[in-house]
């Protein structure tokens, strides 16, 4: 398994908020492709999934991964590791699976599964969302399970899980082919949990 740098507690000082930030172009590259947060094992039963859906290998060595609370600000930060090169789509190590502490199911592709622990008692908030930033700080994907998470949110917010898709083991998945159109509500259904598939 490999390490990874931690940035807790990181406050949204650029009063982040819509608008201020450019809109990404529909990813073509790296996608966050399932999220997970919460699960039977609780709240801290969460994964990140994220996929290479280009033909070419992509390195997201220090590509860091916001996490927004759910009135929009950033409650942590996670660093992808050094040499976390993701292959291109279709094979093994296209995804990179980060897993939280209380993770409870398996990873099916374990080329690049990185653990995490995040400050927050709730880990990634139900009603909070993520974004994937390049190391230009540049955003190239996001999502939300509020609209009031403007920040990561692409068109309306994905449907947050919630204890009764806990007992499902569901995680806010996208289609088999990674679609994204910049809509997490049309990109993301609760859908069984498949990291590294």
């Amino acid at each position: 398994m490999l390490a990874m740098g931690m940035a807790g507690g990181v406050a949204n000082a650029a009063g982040e908020s819509e608008g201020t930030e450019a809109a990404p172009l529909v990813s073509s590259t790296v996608v966050i492709n399932e999220v997970s947060t919460r699960g039977v094992n609780g709240l801290l039963d969460e994964f990140i999934e994220l996929r290479n859906v280009s033909n070419q290998p992509q390195d997201v060595s220090g590509y860091v991964i916001r996490i927004y609370s759910p009135s929009n600000v950033v409650t942590d930060t996670i660093v992808l590791p050094a040499g976390t090169i993701l292959q291109p789509k279709g094979n093994a190590g296209q995804y990179a699976v980060l897993v939280g502490q209380n993770f409870s199911g398996t990873v099916v592709d374990q080329t690049y599964v990185i653990p995490f622990t995040l400050t927050g008692a709730e880990g990634i908030p139900t009603a909070g969302g993520l974004s994937l930033q390049n190391m230009a700080a540049a955003k190239i994907d996001g999502v939300a399970f509020s609209n009031a998470v403007v920040a990561p949110r692409e068109g309306q917010a994905a449907i947050p899980e919630n204890v009764i898709t806990d007992q499902l083991n569901a995680a806010n998945t996208r289609n088999i082919l990674s679609t994204d159109t910049d809509n997490n509500r049309q990109d993301f259904s609760l859908q069984l949990r498949t990291p590294g598939l």
